[in-house]
C-alpha cells in the first residue's frame, strides 16, 4: 500500500503504521505544498520515505523523456525513486525507451481509465498501473471490471506489472479495488483514517481502556 500525498506531516504519521511501502505524488499534490519540486523530494526522503513516485511532465517525447531522467537523478544514495508517466501515445513511447535503456527503471503508468489502456501499459513494461477508480466511476466507467480484466490479462501472460488502484473518495472503493484484483493501492491520508479509525471501534477501545484503568485500581 502507498500513501498519495506530499504532505510531510501526513507522511510521518502514516509511516509509523508500518504498512506503507512508499509515497506517490503528482504535480497537483506538490504544488499544494507550495515548495519547489526538487526541495520537496529531498525533504520527503529525509523523513524516511522508503520509496517515492514522482510524476514526469512534458507534452512532447523529448520533454517527458528528459524530465523522467531528471527525476531519477534526484534519488539520494541508497534511496529508491520511481517515475509516473501518463499512458498516452507519447507516454508509452517514453516508457518503452526507458525500459530498453535500463530495465531497473521503476515506472508507474498513470491516468488509466480503461482495461485496454492498462493492457497497453503492461505490454510497454510498466512496473505498476494506476487505474483512476473514482474518476472512472464519475464518467460512467466500471473501474472494478476494468481492474478484473487487466489482472486476468497480466496473470495469463505472466507479466510483471502490478495494478495500483488510485483516485479514491471513500474506503469502500479501496476494498472493491483490492478484491477486484488490484495488487495494491495508493490512498490519501484521510482515506487511511477512514479505514483504520472506525468510530464504533474507537468507542469500544475507549471502554477497554477505561475498564483497564479500573482494574489497575482494584
Amino acid at each position: 500500500m502507498f500513501l498519495d500525498t506530499a504532505n510531510t506531516e501526513y507522511i510521518e504519521k502514516a509511516l509509523e503504521s508500518g504498512i506503507f511501502q512508499g509515497v506517490t505524488t503528482n504535480p497537483t499534490l506538490l504544488l499544494k505544498e507550495g515548495e519547489n519540486r526538487e526541495r520537496k523530494i529531498e525533504e520527503l526522503f529525509s523523513k524516511g520515505v522508503p520509496f517515492l513516485f514522482v510524476q514526469a511532465v512534458g507534452s512532447t517525447f523529448n520533454e517527458l523523456y528528459e524530465d523522467a531522467y531528471r527525476i531519477y537523478s534526484l534519488a539520494p544514495e541508497g534511496k529508491k525513486i520511481g517515475v509516473k508517466i501518463s499512458l498516452n501515445q507519447v507516454g508509452v513511447g517514453v516508457i518503452s525507451k526507458l525500459k530498453k535503456e535500463d530495465p531497473d527503471h521503476v515506472i508507474l503508468g498513470t491516468a488509466i481509465y480503461s482495461a485496454d489502456q492498462a493492457i497497453l501499459g503492461a505490454l510497454a513494461q510498466c512496473d505498476y498501473l494506476a487505474p483512476y477508480v473514482n474518476r472512472m466511476s464519475t464518467h460512467g466507467i466500471d473501474p472494478y471490471e476494468a481492474i478484473n480484466k487487466t489482472r486476468a490479462f497480466i496473470d495469463s501472460r505472466k507479466l510483471n506489472a502490478q495494478i495500483m488502484g488510485a483516485s479514491f473518495k471513500n474506503s469502500q472503493q479501496v476494498v472493491y479495488a483490492l478484491t477486484s484484483g488490484a495488487h495494491t493501492v495508493t490512498i490519501p491520508y484521510d482515506i487511511y483514517l477512514q479505514m483504520i479509525d472506525k468510530e464504533i471501534a474507537l468507542s469500544a477501545i475507549d471502554v477497554f481502556n477505561q475498564h483497564g484503568e479500573e482494574l489497575r485500581g482494584m
